[in-house]
């Protein structure tokens, strides 16, 4: 079997059938290689007789256009008896069976030309010595390569490939020098034909809109121990060709080597150099079952891409969009830009192994359902991390469309593939939105597109055949059957194949209640829906889901009367500074002065409602003060008590939490001694509305510690550096239905003086803080902080700083918690006066135990925790403070840290046992003061 390589070939005309036998003395005698002849007058057929015995094989070749005659041949023997027409003699595959000797009869095309003609005989069943050597070349910029000319009577050439010098699979680039002239239209064929007259297979890559190919790639398989001729059959005009082969089996030279990486991975680079340059990289893989996505990126969007297995077959074609490729260990990928394509600098080439036998890739996330689609999935893609997956478990049958954005405001888009489980990509489209079925289980990828160093995205599959995946529809329990009026409850649905466009509905009131769906767990068996109960009459109400179309009734609700007046719920917010005396924001500008006081407007100010609030909680920082003092925040238009809430020394900065009830709509703020500038900000608010969330207090569990890797990885959290905890699903908060966190946080060793925000995950940052401290300081502080995504997270301002966080409670929607009763700040203990505690300091390892209930206003009964200011002062050595429910075993959690002599104060909830709540201290002894803020209660 031949190959012909060919730009633009001229088509061959018909042969006519064989003349008679010429006389041998009408026959000119020639020999093999080039022979010009002359027609003197039109119509003239000349006898050329061949040396070429019985058996052998030949071609030949004239010319395509230029100088000359075009002429055609045909191959007779010495009885007439036609061997070969023009086709055989063009792809040298005339073999001669007939009775030597063997004429070859010429004759123009036009049967009224006259003038010179040439025509080129070579032997193709031997290696001829007059055909130059087509040397192999390898990859290096310096290939060997040979460059063959034409014009001034010249029209053809031939060369030989030995039969130990080629491997079984090679990449021949042919590149055409194009004229001056422009009348002649470029034409030329090349021919390649083993000894045994049989040609290799071959295919010539097609160059992307081109109509005429000056530089093309042919890739040709080999037999080996068999030598080959190459055939060039061009026009007898001024041209160049310049043919180089190389090798691309595992014995390719010139090859970057490389294994197959991860899906996302940090890419290969490579330097493009001049259009049609070739690159090689040898890439290496654990099994030839693995699935490997081929993707070359560059800033134009001009490499092309060719791959080859280790045999040198080719696996994906020349193309510029990523390809997979599997069955072999080991694989050649030749790129290079195409003449008249844009040249980058450089590219990147990305090798992922994206499945094996064994499955899809580990680094995939595995998705729980499919039944509505999937995602969103958010992230960044960068040169670090330039892709990502997921197995989705869907079937035959199944439909997406995939919606992919970007969010950092650019215009560039991953690009996403849908491979099945024998590697086929089947997405189409070349832009957002992508069609992509689904198959017995496919792996999703998202990859960096072409001219993008980096990009930030949300890709939506929607599912439009729903429920797509293996499960129907179904629909379990409902829970709760109870829920109270005037809160915003949650309802937990069981089930299969339920997803975020299901609707909860209840009926049997005034009107029709519409639960909102705000979750679906990842297998979509478990589905959360909020339902506004505030305005609801206390009764029973019909539950029905709503699902696909289809309606399933599943029992009743029984809403309860709402909680009694007074007792609040609790609406977070973004942490938001509402006051500073350093800027005059919220109240003049300038320091609080010895028994001075300014009051802040609260209510009505940054998303706080304007009425029905009880309380709030402001996170207050002292900073700058000429003297020690104390600061007490109090309910405005109300007597102030000897209840205190920050003590501070000259100079210092320091914070505490505060939860102080609201009178007309205003806290205020007193300073004892000095001047000092102070900072709120305002972290939720209580209401008797029953819109906010309930709280449940827990045992204090520590949560985060970045000395030991607790929570976060182990290490300081640096300048400028973020870390994130995971809290909703942990130490027994519940996965879903949670607004806010009920935090002890505290900054020990820092390296420098800093500030610490504790802020929601997946929120802008605010200028609002927490914690402030100096070099060396181990100082806590009680955060209240809304939860988003599950997640809080934490930043430090300067040097580095290791955090710990205890949690003391959450808040949640489903209505099962506590609600808050706000109090006038009022002094429970003093072991300094033997007030609530017998008056004495409290030894190390010392307890006191302080009676919380049935006091100062505090219900005896129905109190699940109370809310204290607890203060730490005159200890005889550096110490830590815990506090905690009496009648439990105290964990590790601490909630004051101080050093010998300070005076230092922080707001505790704990949860109330028997009535009691006790204070442990760790070393040397110290005073403890307790001022109650308010209660919780069931």
């Amino acid at each position: 079997m031949t190959c012909l390589l060919a730009v633009l070939a001229a088509l061959l005309l018909p042969v006519s059938a064989a003349q008679a036998a010429p006389a041998a003395e009408d026959c000119v005698t020639v020999a093999e290689g080039r022979y010009a002849g002359t027609f003197a007058t039109a119509g003239q057929t000349h006898c050329l007789q061949l040396p070429s015995p019985q058996g052998a094989r030949i071609a030949a070749l004239t010319s395509r256009g230029g100088a000359g005659v075009s002429v055609q041949v045909e191959v007779v023997d010495r009885n007439g008896a036609a061997q070969c027409d023009a086709g055989d003699l063009v792809r040298g595959e005339c073999a001669l069976t007939g009775t030597a000797p063997f004429r070859a009869l010429v004759h123009a095309d036009d049967t009224g030309a006259t003038g010179p003609y040439g025509v080129h005989f070579v032997r193709t069943d031997v290696l001829q010595a007059g055909c130059q050597v087509l040397p192999a070349g390898s990859f290096a910029d310096d290939a060997a390569a040979v460059r063959l000319e034409t014009g001034n009577g010249v029209f053809s050439h031939c060369l030989t490939i030995p039969a130990d010098a080629h491997s079984t699979s090679e990449l021949l680039r042919i590149r055409y020098g194009l004229p001056d002239d422009t009348e002649l239209y470029p034409d030329f064929a090349i021919t390649l034909i083993d000894t045994d007259g049989n040609g290799p297979s071959c295919y010539d890559h097609p160059t992307p809109g081109q109509q005429l190919r000056t530089d093309g790639l042919s890739s040709c398989s080999f037999t080996a121990g068999k030598a080959y001729t190459v055939l060039l059959e061009g026009q007898d005009a001024p041209r160049s060709h310049t043919l180089v082969r190389r090798d691309v089996t595992t014995t390719a030279k010139g090859c970057t080597a490389s294994a197959a990486t991860a899906v996302g991975a940090p890419a290969t680079t490579g330097t493009s150099g001049a259009n049609g340059t070739l690159r090689c990289h040898r890439i290496t893989t654990t099994a030839a079952t693995d699935r490997l996505r081929f993707n070359v990126r560059d800033a134009h969007d001009s490499t092309h891409t060719l791959v080859m297995n280790g045999a040198g077959d080719i696996a994906c074609y020349q193309k510029t969009w990523a390809c997979r490729a599997t069955g072999s260990t080991g694989y050649q990928v030749v790129t290079q830009v195409p003449e008249n394509w844009s040249v980058p600098a450089s590219y990147r080439l990305d090798v992922w192994r994206f499945a094996s036998a064994a499955g899809p890739a580990p680094e995939c996330t595995r998705a729980g359902s499919v039944a509505y689609g999937y995602g969103p999935l958010t992230g960044t893609l960068s040169a670090e991390r330039t892709g990502v997956c997921a197995v989705l478990p869907s079937v035959s049958g199944d439909r997406f469309r995939v919606d992919i954005t970007a969010t950092d405001g650019g215009q560039a888009i991953p690009e996403p593939a849908l491979y099945n489980n024998s590697g086929f990509n089947l997405c189409t489209g070349t832009s957002s939105p992508y069609n992509c079925q689904g198959a017995d289980q496919s792996v999703f990828v998202l990859g960096l597109p072409d001219g993008a160093d980096g990009t930030a995205y949300r890709a939506d599959l929607v599912c439009t055949t729903a429920p797509c995946g293996a499960e129907d529809v179904s629909v379990g329990t409902v829970t709760p059957n109870t829920a109270q009026s005037g809160t915003v409850a949650t309802l937990t649905v069981q089930g299969t194949a339920l997803g975020m466009s299901n609707t909860v509905q209840l009926t049997g009131g005034p009107a029709p209640l519409t639960a909102k769906t705000v979750s679906v767990s990842a297998d979509a068996r478990t589905l959360k829906a909020t339902v506004d109960l505030r305005t609801a009459p206390a009764g029973n109400w019909n539950i029905s889901v709503m699902a696909l179309g289809s309606e399933y009734p599943r029992g009743t609700l029984t809403v309860t009367p709402p909680a009694s007046s007074g007792q609040g719920t609790y609406k977070p917010i973004t942490p938001t500074r509402l006051m500073d005396t350093r800027e005059g924001l919220g109240v003049p500008k300038a320091k609080v002065g010895q028994g001075g006081t300014v009051t802040l407007q609260v209510t009505g100010t940054a998303g706080i409602p304007a009425s029905g609030v009880t309380a709030v909680v402001l996170n207050v920082t002292a900073t700058d003060p000429t003297t020690s003092s104390h600061v007490s925040v109090y309910p405005n238009g109300t007597a102030r008590t000897s209840a205190s809430n920050l003590n501070f020394t000259a100079g210092q900065t320091i914070p505490n939490l505060v939860v102080v009830p609201v009178v007309n709509g205003k806290v205020s703020f007193y300073n004892n001694a000095g001047s000092v500038d102070l900072i709120a900000d305002v972290a939720g608010y209580y209401t008797t509305d029953g819109s906010g969330s309930t709280y449940k207090p827990m045992t204090p569990t520590r949560l985060m510690d970045t000395r030991e890797g607790l929570g976060v990885p182990r290490a300081k959290v640096g300048q400028g550096g973020t870390v994130t905890l995971q809290v909703t699903g942990t130490a027994g908060i519940p996965a879903s239905g949670v607004t806010a966190v009920v935090l002890n946080v505290t900054a020990t060793d820092p390296t420098t003086s800093s500030h610490v925000s504790v802020y929601p995950n997946g929120t802008a940052r605010t200028s609002a803080s927490n914690l402030n401290f100096t070099a060396g300081q181990t100082i806590p502080n009680l955060v209240v902080v809304p939860v988003v995504n599950g997640k809080v997270s934490f930043y430090n301002n300067a040097g580095s700083v290791d955090l710990i966080a205890d949690v003391a409670g959450y808040y949640t929607t489903d209505g099962s918690g506590s609600t808050y009763k706000p109090m006038t700040p009022t002094r429970l203990m003093d072991t300094r006066e033997g007030l609530g505690v017998p008056k004495a300091k409290v030894g190390q390892g010392g307890t006191v135990t302080l009676q919380a209930t049935g006091t100062a206003g505090i219900p005896a009964s129905g109190v699940t925790a109370v809310v204290l200011n607890v203060t730490a002062t005159d200890p005889t050595t550096g110490s830590y403070v815990s506090v905690y429910p009496n009648g439990t075993t105290r964990t590790s959690a601490s909630n004051l840290n101080f050093t010998a002599g300070q005076t230092i104060p922080n707001l505790v909830v704990v949860p109330v046992v028997n009535g009691k709540v006790s204070f442990y201290n760790n070393a040397g002894s110290v005073d403890l003061i307790a001022d109650v803020a308010g209660y919780y209660t069931s």
